[in-house]
């Protein structure tokens, strides 16, 4: 009897492990929403290449202060892009970092038009 109990909870937990990993993953339906991503992705990036960074508090402190201007009411067009703007030269001696601006700037200027 607990073998038993024992397996249904072992492939339970597997299909919740599944449905987390696989099934919750969508692209992004709207523009705010791949804004979102691109900046999710942004993140990551960061995080892992934070080492080869020759000045990364620099980098992190921009990062902050693009999510501060994206969730304000109202989002300004030409701060955000002096911001990003920024961060690429903050960011340029890292490809993957530099690709992940990229994206984010790109989705900002989908979503704003």
């Amino acid at each position: 009897m607990a073998k038993e109990k024992f397996e249904l909870a072992f492939l339970a937990g597997g299909l919740l492990l599944d449905v987390l990993a696989n099934r919750l993953r969508r692209d992004p339906a709207t523009p705010r929403e791949a804004v979102g991503a691109a900046m999710f992705t942004l993140d990551q990036a960061f995080e892992e290449r934070r080492r080869h960074l020759a000045h990364p508090r620099s980098v992190a402190d921009q990062i902050d202060v693009i999510k501060a201007e994206l969730c304000s009411d109202k989002p300004k067009k030409l701060v955000l892009e002096a911001y990003l703007d920024e961060l690429a030269v903050r960011s340029a001696s890292d490809v993957e970092l530099s690709e992940a601006v990229g994206r984010l700037r790109a989705a900002v200027r989908d979503w704003q038009g």
